[in-house]
């Protein structure tokens, strides 16, 4: 009885079927992207990153409003925490950004952790295809920084 019970059950489990979604309309892209990036934090030792990552939404055509977050990895001043921002295409060669981000400053010598946060505007010139040039100036309570520095693409 139980045999004939489980082979009822799969021979209507078998009859399911799935329907293909619909396509966006030719030429048109979806609006939501996942974004990832990451950079050096020169100020620190050689092999500080910082790393961001999240969800980017297409407001108009060359305009992306974004959140994520930012992940260091700093023994130091580790500066881990929410970003959001506008970024905005000028054309296919030159993008602007802005972006402002919360974070949480843990040191490790005992001192209690600080919250702050930090306002950031960068650009990005593409030089070929696989060379950028990009220009970054951060501010935040305690330190400015403006970097200037030449990125690789792969």
């Amino acid at each position: 009885m139980k045999n004939m019970l489980v082979l009822l059950l799969l021979l209507l489990c078998g009859q399911a079927t799935a329907n293909p979604l619909p396509s966006l309309a030719p030429g048109k892209l979806s609006p939501h992207k996942l974004f990832f990036s990451s950079e050096t934090q020169p100020e620190e030792n050689f092999d500080v990153w910082n790393i961001d990552g999240g969800y980017a939404y297409q407001v108009f055509d060359s305009v992306d409003l974004y959140v994520g977050a930012r992940v260091n990895n700093s023994q130091l001043n580790n500066q881990s925490g929410f970003l959001s921002g506008v970024s905005y295409k000028i054309n296919e060669h030159f993008t602007l950004k802005s972006t402002l981000r919360s974070f949480k400053v843990s040191p490790e010598d005992g001192q209690p952790d600080t919250t702050g946060f930090a306002a950031e505007v960068s650009s990005r010139v593409k030089i070929t295809e696989s060379l950028d040039l990009h220009a970054t100036l951060d501010y935040q309570e305690w330190q400015q920084g403006i970097e200037v520095g030449i990125g690789f693409r792969f």
